[in-house]
């Protein structure tokens, strides 16, 4: 193989993989989206058992079973997400109502928070400017 060959191949790997990668990383990112949403569902029927048993949902991951950072944060299971209960407001009292909310830690973070509530809804922060108040993030899909 000439030197003109072997540089031609080179540039040709270069350009699939300038290509390759960002799709590659998309893909990564939604997969371990899985993570915030897994521990998301899992605090939710948490949440539903502290309820049935006090009659009012706890704004406490501790309370729930987790173990917690000095913010009051639980980590997912592979460290992707921190989960805490947001605190409460008029519209939302803890004594009827709870929102669980994922933050993305380390690569993820990029992905925009996750949110759960007392009534299966599901949103997303698809634009990553930190609420989920936009059109289309009523949902944690794409």
């Amino acid at each position: 193989m000439s030197l003109v060959e072997l540089v031609v191949a080179m540039a040709i790997f270069a350009i699939l993989a300038a290509f390759a990668y960002p799709a590659y990383q998309g893909q990564m990112r939604e997969a371990r989206r899985a993570d915030g949403q897994t521990i998301l569902l899992a605090a939710a029927a948490r949440q539903d058992r502290w309820f049935y048993s006090n009659g009012t949902y706890t704004t406490s991951m501790s309370d729930l079973g987790y173990s917690v950072d000095g913010s009051g944060n639980a980590d997912s299971s592979e460290g992707y997400y921190k989960v805490a209960v947001v605190t409460p407001t008029a519209s939302c009292p803890i004594s009827s109502c709870y929102v669980l909310r994922a933050t993305p830690q380390g690569g993820q973070a990029s992905d925009g928070i996750m949110e759960l509530t007392s009534t299966g809804i599901q949103r997303r922060d698809k634009n990553n400017d930190g609420d989920t108040s936009d059109a289309g993030e009523d949902s944690w899909g794409k």
